[in-house]
C-alpha cells in the first residue's frame, strides 16, 4: 500500500461513537497512532488497514477513499419473462466499472442466455446517447417507469422496437424509453 493514501478511518470510527482511544485499545497500539493514520501522517499498511477494519466492523476496501469507484445500485430482479420486480433494499455492487452512470438487476430465472443468478450491469444512456445501445441487450425504462431486459432497435421516429430475448417472446413496436442501459459487464457467481 502506497503512503499517505486517502482513508476513511475517521468517518468510521466517529460513525461508530467511538473516541480515538477507543480504537486504540481496540488494535493495541496508542491514540497517537490512529490519530496520524487518519490524518495520512502516517502510512497506512496492509497491517492498519485489516486490524482497522476488523475493529469497525467494515471491508478493508471501505476504509480507502476511492471517490472514482462509483457504487452500482442493483434495481432489482428480473423475472422469467424479462421484467423487472424492483428491489427497495439499496443492494449496491462496488468495484471498479469503466461507465459514468453504471446500474445493475441480478436475475431472479433464466431469460434468454443470462442464467439465474448472474448479475447484469449496464451503462445507462439517456436521450440521443441511447442510440449508442442499439443492437444491443439493454435494460430499458418504459415511460411508466416499468422496466424491461430487452434488445434495442431504432424505431420511427425516436421511438424504439423492444425484441425479447426469449425464443418465445413478444416484440414491443413504437416505445418511446425515459432511458436505457445497454449491458457491458456479465457477472456470475459461482
Amino acid at each position: 500500500m502506497s503512503a499517505l493514501m486517502k482513508n476513511r478511518i475517521r468517518h468510521y470510527r466517529r460513525q461508530r461513537h467511538m473516541t480515538l482511544k477507543d480504537l486504540a485499545e481496540s488494535i493495541g497500539t496508542t491514540p497517537q497512532t490512529v490519530s496520524r493514520l487518519e490524518t495520512e501522517v502516517m502510512t497506512l499498511s496492509t497491517d492498519w488497514l485489516e486490524r482497522l477494519a476488523l475493529a469497525l466492523g467494515v471491508h478493508a476496501s471501505e476504509l480507502l477513499d476511492t471517490p472514482e469507484r462509483p457504487d452500482i445500485p442493483i434495481l432489482g430482479f428480473l423475472g422469467a419473462n424479462g421484467a423487472l420486480a424492483r428491489s427497495a433494499d439499496g443492494d449496491k455492487l462496488i468495484f471498479d466499472v469503466r461507465s459514468p452512470h453504471p446500474i445493475a438487476v441480478r436475475l431472479a430465472h433464466r431469460y434468454g442466455p443470462y442464467r439465474a443468478g448472474e448479475v447484469l450491469v449496464g451503462t445507462r444512456l439517456d436521450g440521443a446517447e441511447m442510440s449508442k445501445a442499439i443492437g444491443r441487450d439493454c435494460i430499458c425504462c418504459l415511460t411508466d417507469n416499468r422496466l424491461v431486459l430487452r434488445r434495442l432497435i431504432r424505431g420511427e421516429a425516436g421511438s424504439y422496437t423492444l425484441v425479447s430475448l426469449a425464443s418465445d417472446g413478444d416484440v414491443s413496436y413504437n416505445q418511446t424509453l425515459l432511458w436505457a442501459a445497454r449491458l457491458i459487464l456479465r457477472l456470475e457467481y459461482l
